[in-house]
């Protein structure tokens, strides 16, 4: 027991060694502390990166991709299902902590091959990284991104949109779709930060790092930065529909953050839902095979169509 115990007190230790240089050496060496985190993390970006969904059992249900640049430099791929009509158009924002990831990213595709076999245009959106850009930015390239599909389907009536994502994708979703909420009819998040200030209560250098990055404050001294760009901190009666979907074992995003997000909807009035997974971690859709599992995809769909 008593090794026990020291091995778990030299782990917490550890950790905070290593939060605490990687912190000071994102303001003298940037690169190096991203090294480092991206080191301390492999085990997580190796799931984020390669996993793949239950449902994913198709290759290729799209008839066609068409590519276009819906602002300078920035790039969408659009991904159209093989049916006369469709059930709406999904925009999806991916994860990564807003300091990396990409829109074809292999558990991306994964998420784009299962919403296009259920009837979904899918648009992956391309948008720059927290640390070299300002957070207005990301959420102007989201923004711009949905005006521009607006555009591309104006002929077409009653189109859905969707603004879905994950991790952070899902903050910069529900960021977007509260604060623009004539923008998009639903909002989709799995597993984000709603409140910015959770992310300090998580045992996740990356998290904690990824966040310090794009804020480019830390929360001691810039409180009032991290609860602007809070989702829940912008929810109004006017608020999209929103459906949020956490893990209960989350390691990197508290699940709690989901949970008063979704009181926060309810206080207003808004539709909500709110899908939790009990053995679910961060990203544990591309990881857990049960019912569950299954069942929370199928409800996403549901609530996508609905």
């Amino acid at each position: 027991m008593a090794k026990e115990t020291n091995k778990k007190k030299f782990k917490v230790l550890l950790k905070y060694a290593l939060a605490v240089i990687t912190f000071f050496l994102a303001f003298t060496d940037f690169g190096l502390s991203l090294l480092i985190v991206f080191m301390v993390n492999i085990p997580l970006i190796r799931k984020a990166i390669f996993g793949r969904l239950v449902l994913d059992k198709v290759n290729k249900p799209w008839t066609k991709v068409e590519t276009f640049e819906y602002m300078p430099k920035r790039h969408l791929d659009i991904f159209y299902p093989n049916a006369d009509s469709f059930k709406g158009v999904v925009l999806f924002a991916h994860g990564g902590g807003w300091i990396s990831g990409y829109r074809r990213q292999p558990n991306n595709m994964s998420w784009y091959r299962f919403l296009v076999s259920q009837g979904f245009i899918v648009v992956a959106i391309d948008y720059s990284r927290g640390y070299i850009s300002s957070i207005e930015s990301l959420v102007e390239e989201l923004t711009e991104a949905v005006k521009f599909m607006k555009r591309k389907f104006a002929n077409l009536c009653n189109v859905k949109f969707s603004l879905m994502g994950l991790s952070a994708g899902g903050h910069l979703a529900l960021f977007t779709g509260l604060t623009n909420p004539n923008l998009v009819d639903k909002i989709v998040a799995y597993y984000a930060p709603s409140d910015l200030m959770d992310i300090w209560e998580s045992e996740s250098i990356f998290a904690r790092f990824s966040v310090m990055a794009t804020i480019k404050r830390l929360p001691i001294k810039s409180k009032e930065l991290y609860e602007k760009y809070s989702p829940i901190n912008h929810v109004t009666s006017l608020c999209p529909k929103v459906l949020l979907v956490h893990g209960m074992k989350d390691s990197v995003v508290p699940y709690a953050a989901s949970v008063k997000m979704f009181v926060k909807l309810k206080q207003n009035r808004c539709t909500t839902k709110l899908l939790l997974h009990p053995k679910g971690d961060h990203g544990f859709e591309f990881v857990l095979k049960d019912k569950k599992t299954v069942e929370i995809l199928q409800r996403t769909v549901e609530f996508l169509q609905a």
